[in-house]
């Protein structure tokens, strides 16, 4: 930042002679939201992404408590001529737009200065302010397609004295700069993954890798995410060199560029990359040259690059800190590594003596250690691998003492390191490093309780292992940017981190990565062909990361830019409404709850989400001006909560749903039940949670919202219990004996198969945001923290809390220690903010800008022991469903017959469905297949006749419990369910085919006259006319279609039916 070394006295509001007040100088001062300071080794050049970028500045507590009463920003050119100026504005914002377009690649100066409460200027703050190219005309070079692994070589010649020298520079794939004998970006993987119809940029200082005479650039390319693609990476680069004369020299590399083999020879993402140093004293081999290549401004595929390129405003990705891994294994040819923790990063290797030209060495990297002692890598596998390891790489050696290696491409989600291929007496010297985006700590909180210490610190690793350049699900198998693992931790990454530049770049990829339906693809970004197909729940991280960007940042111009695409969501999401009004018609349930450990039915938690996107959707047209949008939205909402209590609720039992967690929670949460039917809500979901051992049995889609309606229920005490609960399954277990980080399941698979990632931020993110949000009780309740709530609630074992965050308006702290039911709170409010403090039987307290003490009678919710008859089961025994009051068992008192298709008809002991599980049921299963008839249009069916007719007196439905975790046809498929009844009739039901998870069809019968008897029932599948956009469910046969399902459960309710 740079400081005039002379305040400036204007003529506004000069003091009096007498008048020594000093206000201070704003400071943090930003371009488009990034500071230009840069410490002393760093080449990232930070150039604004728009000819008219935003400035922002924080401004000092001692202006007073309204902050500043007005401010004035000037910019001047890099001769120091005024370019532009706003004049003197009266307003306490901290931010402006430049109305005048800049120049690329220029430097500009802007400084700001501020009045306080009385009048008085603040001295100026100043700081640089550099452009790059601002579009694609301002590129001297052009996009080149390049052999993969290639070196590509532009040598240039200089010979004027060099001023400053910047190499901007991006790829679709990956790309390793090197100007000279300096790699200029080696602990970063450039570019930021993003959409296939932008790209973005990085600008680098290069000046003091040049040199007067002949130099060289050097680009190598690799694939990463690009390889799902099928193209060719290719690489858009120019470095340009500002003279003392004023001239300048651009370099970019093109068709003429020497293209040569690198020392890269394998370079397949997920699973191997391979070096040899034996290539670089090697003659090198000449390959194909580049190919430059037509750019469009709306590519239709990746086969065409895009014009739409911008500076990168996502923070770089940094290697941020080293291990030493401890050796706890070696046999022949084999060394295991332990770093301590799980890490996301690489390994690199320092090779001593005896080790000999062309040995190979081979890095494996994993989560876990098997029997043999050896790094298993089952649970990274997918289904497509057959067996093949993933996280390895390889080098062959060049034979030289202390020769070093490690990935240039990969990145791995590992703990352990295994080594091979060494002879025994060889020396190697191992160490890991984390690399992640470099989000930087917003605040702390601490506390005097071990337990939540230990929650926030494994919170803000797993969350950093899956931060490159987007939110990932995991660092391992997939590395994908999954909107449901985001959607799940929305509250804590905003909370703990400042994020304001990665999600305003994420956001983005999810306006380029909405469908022309308004769909959002549940990976986004994502280079396959094919979309996954939206899920609500998964979606819900558009809504939630914009609304929360806006309550933490106030950033408008966001809100303005992503409000269209959000607004297509929302009415997607609505046309999946079905005749009822619940949201049961969406593409397509993630594994039903995700690896929850008893199910909620899907339309229950997509209605749910629909709500919260609604209400999001009205903040955001309320606060961008459309109170009309806003109360549309709202109505909208308070529609659906009508449509889904008439649906799902049962007022005579109090029955939600199917009873589980997730369903009560949701009621809840989203206002579906409100009064004392909310609060009877409540008191089922706390004994659920107390029935089980202090444990959710939600999955990823619904535990957030039971963390929420446990808050919303002021029974944070029962949060707790459950982080304390050590033994598996759990969120306890993980603290307790994990590996420092939250796993994708509640439990580690003993047989380490399936989805066993030990690396997954989606199950433990909800419950770091409770630590925030409602242990500590800090909120932003209006734009930019303009507004925030202090809400805490006391617990027992912690008796002290200290939290301390930087937001836009400056620090808010807030905390407090405990005696007894006495507590003291401290409280600062930043300038230009106000806060609520909020206790329960005390009324609202408005706070002004400063500190302040307040001493509080309340008493903690009494920890409560679990209930005896608690079972920790890693899974349910049976599918929850609370609305069958009857009979569960027709299946088994009654005879099976194949019916349309002829399939075959096995018996299962038991369902154990991998690699989603899923609840089992308790008793026997039928696993029905039918029979390949080439495209027969036979799905198939069976006849189930009981050994003696249903009466239907008193009956209000009939149902089937349907599992589709099993070939598929490459057509949709849904459930169907007849009952041939006495009189000769015929009725039928379906339901939505949601995989990974046991889907009900039923057929209500309460119309039926008291002397109707069902004599046969037919259980099965239909297939539909569209292709099926279900990629869980879609297994393509060469020999037609063999598909299939297993039938669970049978039965019939008396009570009111609510799912």
């Amino acid at each position: 930042m740079i400081h005039p070394s002379v305040s400036e006295s204007l003529d506004h509001a000069a003091p009096d002679a007498g008048d020594i007040r000093r206000v201070r100088e704003p400071f943090a001062l930003v371009a488009d939201g990034q500071s230009q300071a840069r410490a002393g080794d760093e080449r990232i050049v930070a150039t604004v992404a728009s000819s008219r970028p935003s400035l922002g500045w924080k401004i000092a507590p001692e202006l007073g408590p309204r902050g500043a009463d007005a401010f004035e920003v000037e910019v001047r050119d890099s001769s120091g001529l005024p370019f532009w100026g706003s004049g003197i504005i009266a307003s306490d914002a901290t931010e402006v737009t430049i109305a005048r377009e800049l120049a690329a690649h220029s430097l500009y100066e802007w400084r700001v200065r501020v009045t306080d409460d009385g009048g008085q200027w603040s001295p100026w703050a100043a700081a640089a302010l550099e452009t790059g190219p601002l579009a694609y005309s301002d590129w001297q070079a052009r996009w080149l397609s390049v052999p993969h692994r290639a070196l590509v070589s532009t040598p240039f010649h200089l010979t004027r004295p060099i001023v400053r020298a910047r190499l901007y520079v991006t790829a679709q794939g990956l790309v390793r700069a090197r100007v000279n004998a300096d790699t200029i970006n080696s602990d970063r993987m450039d570019p930021t993954r993003t959409d296939f119809v932008r790209a973005l940029f990085r600008s680098y200082d290069v000046t003091a890798s040049l040199a007067s005479g002949e130099n060289v650039l050097e680009l190598v390319t690799g694939l990463g995410e690009w390889a799902r693609t099928g193209e060719a990476p290719r690489v858009l680069a120019e470095l340009v060199v500002w003279h003392d004369d004023g001239t300048t020299t651009r370099i970019a590399p093109g068709a003429n560029s020497a293209v040569t083999e690198s020392e890269v020879t394998i370079d397949e993402p997920f699973y191997l990359e391979r070096h040899d140093s034996r290539a670089l004293s090697a003659a090198a081999t000449p390959l194909p040259a580049p190919v430059v290549l037509d750019a469009a401004a709306t590519p239709a595929s990746p086969a065409t690059p895009p014009t739409n390129v911008a500076s990168d405003p996502t923070p770089p990705l940094r290697t941020v800190q080293t291990f030493t891994p401890t050796q706890i294994g070696r046999t022949a040819g084999s060394r295991v590594f332990d770093v301590g923790v799980n890490i996301a990063g690489r390994s690199r290797l320092v090779l001593g003596r005896n080790v000999p030209a062309g040995t190979v060495v081979s890095v494996l990297h994993g989560e876990h250690i098997g029997p043999d002692g050896h790094i298993d890598t089952t649970n990274l596998t997918m289904p497509y691998d057959h067996g093949r390891e993933r996280q390895l790489t390889q080098y062959v050696t060049g034979g030289v003492a202390g020769e070093a290696h490690e990935p240039w491409f990969a990145y791995y989600g590992f703990r352990y390191l295994e080594v091979r291929g060494l002879a025994e007496d060889a020396d190697v010297s191992v160490t890991a490093y984390s690399m992640h985006t470099a989000l930087q700590a917003s605040g702390t909180l601490r506390t005097d309780s071990p337990t939540i210490d230990r929650l926030l610190a494994v919170a803000a690793r797993t969350l950093l292992n899956n931060v490159h350049g987007v939110p990932e699900d995991c660092p391992t198998r997939e590395q994908a940017a999954w909107t449901g693992d985001t959607a799940s931790v929305a509250e804590y990454e905003l909370a703990a981190f400042d994020s304001a530049r990665f999600l305003d770049k994420w956001i983005a990829d999810l306006e380029t990565s909405q469908q022309a339906d308004g769909q959002l693809p549940a990976i986004s970004p994502d280079l396959h062909a094919t979309r996954m197909p939206s899920d609500p729940v998964w979606g819900s991280a558009l809504h939630r990361m914009l609304r929360g960007h806006l309550l933490h940042y106030g950033d408008l111009r966001l809100v303005r830019r992503a409000l269209p695409a959000l607004r297509r969501w929302a009415d997607f999401q609505l046309g999946c409404a079905d005749g009822d009004g619940i949201i049961s018609r969406s593409p397509i349930s993630y594994g039903h709850d995700w690896l929850a450990l008893e199910q909620t039915p899907p339309p229950i938690h997509h209605t749910g989400a629909v709500i919260d996107c609604l209400l999001a959707l009205a903040d955001l047209e309320e606060a961008t001006g459309d109170a009309d949008a806003a109360a549309h939205r709202r109505a909208s909402a308070d529609e659906l909560r009508a449509s889904a209590r008439r649906a799902f609720f049962d007022p005579a039992t109090g029955t939600f749903g199917n009873g589980s967690q997730g369903s009560y929670a949701i009621a809840i949460e989203a206002g579906i039940l409100t009064g004392h039917e909310a609060l009877n809500a409540g008191e089922r979901l706390v004994r659920l949670v107390r029935q089980r051992g202090n444990r959710v049995s939600s999955g990823f889609a619904t535990t957030r919202s039971v963390v929420r309606a446990l808050t919303m229920l002021g029974a944070s005490q029962l949060v707790y219990d459950i982080l304390q609960q050590p033994e598996e399954p759990g969120i306890g277990a993980m603290l307790s004996s994990g590996p420092g980080t939250f796993w994708e399941c509640w439990w580690i698979d003993p047989s380490n198969t399936g989805t066993g990632s030990l690396n997954h931020v989606g199950l433990g993110g909800p419950f770091a945001a409770w630590a925030w949000e409602a242990l500590a009780g800090l909120r932003p309740t209006a734009p930019g923290y303009t507004r925030f709530r202090v809400a805490p609630q006391f617990i027992d074992d912690v008796s002290r809390l200290e939290l301390r965050t930087e937001t836009v308006r400056g620090e808010v702290a807030a905390g407090y220690t405990r005696s007894g039911s006495r507590a003291r709170v401290e409280i600062t409010v930043p300038p230009g903010s106000e806060c609520t403090l909020a206790f329960v039987g005390r009324a609202d307290e408005i706070l002004q800008p400063g500190t302040h003490v307040i001493d509080v009678e309340m008493a903690a919710s009494p920890a409560s022991p679990p209930s005896s008859s608690a079972r920790p089961s890693r899974a349910s025994v049976a599918p929850t469903a609370a609305d069958v009051v009857g009979s569960r068992t027709l299946l088994a008192e009654s005879r099976v017959v194949a019916g349309r298709g002829d399939p075959h008809i096995e018996t299962l002991e038991t369902l154990r469905c991998m690699p989603v599980p899923h609840e089992q049921a308790d008793h026997a299963v039928l696993k029905i297949v039918g029979t390949a008839h080439g495209l027969s249009d036979e799905a198939p069916t069976v006849t189930v006749t009981p050994h003696a007719a249903v009466p239907l007196a008193g009956v209000t439905f009939v149902y089937a419990l349907i599992d589709q975790c099993i070939e598929g046809p490459e057509r949709t498929a849904t459930p169907v369910l007849l009952l041939h009844l006495s009189d000769g009739t015929t009725l039928r039901g379906s339901s939505t085919g949601w995989p990974a998870g046991w889907n009900r069809v039923a057929v209500d019968t309460r119309h039926l006259g008291r002397n109707v008897e069902v004599t046969a029932l037919e259980v099965g599948l239909e297939y539909g006319d569209e292709p099926a956009d279900n990629a869980l469910a879609v297994y393509p046969s060469e020999n037609g279609i063999r598909t299939g399902f297993h039938l669970g459960e049978v039965g019939f309710s008396t009570s009111a039916r609510t799912w």
